[in-house]
């Protein structure tokens, strides 16, 4: 996030914040996939998801949910996200 969020844009920003939404999904596919499989088309229903997310145009699913959801949150706790990360560092 930290690298999407930097002022240098020549990195490949569509590809990061596809990377971004594509985890956060997996973090919560993870918890929730015993239930959600119940769902008819529900693997149908995610495959057009991921594809929404990585489509070629400047409007895809990953730019909207990133900049509607993820980014607003990260900003949020962003202090506290970084002094977790500072404290693991340290331990490690």
């Amino acid at each position: 996030i930290k690298a999407i969020e930097s002022p240098n844009k020549d990195d490949d920003t569509q590809w990061l914040t596809y990377w971004v939404v594509y985890g956060v999904f997996s973090i919560a596919e993870f918890f929730s996939d015993i239930f959600l499989s119940w769902f008819p088309f529900y693997y149908m229903i995610k495959c057009g998801f991921l594809l929404w997310c990585m489509a070629p145009s400047p409007s895809n699913g990953a730019e909207f949910l990133y900049h509607r959801i993820i980014r607003p949150f990260f900003l949020k706790h962003e202090a506290q996200l970084d002094s977790v990360v500072k404290d693991l560092k340290d331990k490690a």
